[in-house]
């Protein structure tokens, strides 16, 4: 078989035997992936230190049901402004894990590894903002296919941007502040930024208000939870980040 080369962000891994690793990839023409590097912890010419953790590399490998096996990887940036600072770690750590559970392996997508680079990027370079990790996750649930119904209420077709809104369990939807007494309100300036964030292109452009920003968060996991099944184990670390 043909060994195939792409660009990828490392998303884990973990050290195998005395000499090898296992490491999970998020590719740019392949998408989720995850193979074992044979000697990784030796081979300095064909590994140099490319899969540290949220590393974006260049990667050969030999495509395979379960662990790929790969051949070679150079490293293009270790993001090292990320690595740095306990809560940017803290906030990427946050961004694979979430990936991890909204995509199936070996599905690609260009518009998500794009996303994704674009957000480590911004994080490399700018302060842990909760504003650009929520960027981060209703993008993320967009292109994916998941995109929450933020116009108008699923229940009397209020318009939430008007009203606000308020999670439902039962229903799994925001219903608009008529509809629903139960949970944290999110305003509609915060409805308004959340559907502001899928129509623009770039990190830092949204920001949301000291006041929104709980409401926000409540909603966000509430939703993700919803649509993962389970809650994510990164989400202790993060709710020590400011």
């Amino acid at each position: 078989m043909k060994s195939l080369t792409d660009e990828a962000i490392v998303t884990g891994g973990m050290d195998y035997r005395d000499a090898d690793r296992i490491v999970h990839l998020y590719t740019r023409d392949h998408g989720r992936i995850s193979g074992i590097a044979r000697g990784a912890k030796k081979s300095v010419k064909r590994f140099g230190g490319a899969f540290e953790l949220f590393a974006r590399v260049t990667v050969n490998f030999l495509p395979a049901e379960n662990l790929s096996s790969l051949k070679s990887a150079e490293p293009i940036t270790i993001y090292q402004g990320i690595r740095k600072e306990l809560d940017k770690i803290s906030f990427a750590s946050y961004a694979v894990e979430l990936l991890a559970a909204l995509t199936p392996e070996r599905l690609p997508n260009k518009r998500v590894f794009r996303l994704l680079v674009a957000y480590l990027e911004h994080l490399d370079s700018f302060a842990a903002d909760p504003s650009d990790r929520h960027f981060f996750e209703i993008n993320l649930l967009n292109i994916l296919g998941y995109r929450p119904p933020l116009e108008s209420c699923p229940s009397c077709g209020a318009d939430l941007m008007v009203s606000g809104g308020r999670w439902s369990e039962s229903e799994r939807h925001l219903l608009c502040i008529f509809c629903t007494k139960k949970g944290e309100m999110i305003s509609p300036s915060g409805v308004s930024r959340l559907i502001t964030s899928m129509n623009t292109g770039r990190f830092g452009q949204v920001r949301f208000s000291d006041d929104d920003i709980g409401g926000i968060d409540r909603f966000m996991e509430s939703f993700i939870l919803a649509n993962t099944g389970r809650a994510l184990k990164s989400l202790a670390f993060l709710r020590l980040s400011p």
